[in-house]
């Protein structure tokens, strides 16, 4: 089975860790780190739990020996539905902006980052330890069909289209953080940097009907 977009990965070049080597295609490229180009990765919680939806876009860029990781976000209002919500109109404000040093290591890069200047709901201050990863990524526009998450006595929720595609990214992780995937709560990583328009961590929170997160393609921006 291949690193699946169902399940948070944790792998180093490829590889989970405890489990069998990602099936990937040979020809995959990783961005390179640090990039010439700014790299970007977003996340979404949805559902019918939050009591609002919650979106940010993050943006990795580097000039010299100076990294830079910068987030925008918004919020709408509560959807009923037990998948996506409608498209948000709201207009995306600033989150927070950090500035840091990187440094390459055997194994990846380590990136320092400090916020200037500290912004409520995020770290004043991070390390990052960024591994090349492979993940499975969902189709845009992929949604969580509703299922049995509580008793086990339905079958299970799944993301429909389910089938994913191998793309390949730098994978980083908050150090002194719980590594747990993200779900709009009480962290802000890790991220999962790919080229090109990158890729999104989307959480759909529909209480018993399904908690789960996965990595799909963003649809076109809005």
């Amino acid at each position: 089975m291949k690193l699946s977009a169902l399940a948070l990965p944790w792998a180093v070049s490829g590889l989970l860790l405890g489990a069998r080597p990602v099936s990937a295609d040979p020809g995959l490229g990783f961005p390179a780190l640090p990039s010439s180009a700014p790299l970007h990765f977003q996340q979404k919680l949805a559902g019918m739990v939050p009591t609002k939806t919650r979106e940010l876009r993050w943006t990795l860029s580097f000039a010299g020996k100076t990294a830079r990781l910068s987030a925008t976000l918004r919020s709408c209002a509560l959807s009923l539905s037990r998948s996506d919500p409608p498209p948000c109109r709201e207009s995306y404000a600033k989150g927070v902006s950090y500035s840091g040093t990187w440094t390459v290591r055997p194994y990846g890069m380590e990136v320092w980052l400090e916020s200037r200047p500290p912004a409520e709901g995020f770290p004043a201050e991070m390390m990052l330890l960024c591994l090349k990863t492979v993940v499975g990524v969902l189709p845009a526009g992929a949604s969580l069909l509703p299922g049995d998450a509580c008793d086990g006595s339905s079958p299970p929720p799944r993301w429909q289209p389910g089938q994913t595609k191998d793309v390949p990214l730098w994978y980083c992780s908050i150090q002194d953080d719980s590594a747990k995937p993200w779900s709009g709560y009480g962290s802000v990583g890790p991220f999962a940097f790919a080229g090109g328009a990158g890729v999104e961590w989307v959480y759909i929170n529909n209480d018993c009907a399904g908690q789960e997160g996965a990595f799909r393609f963003p649809s076109a921006a809005k």
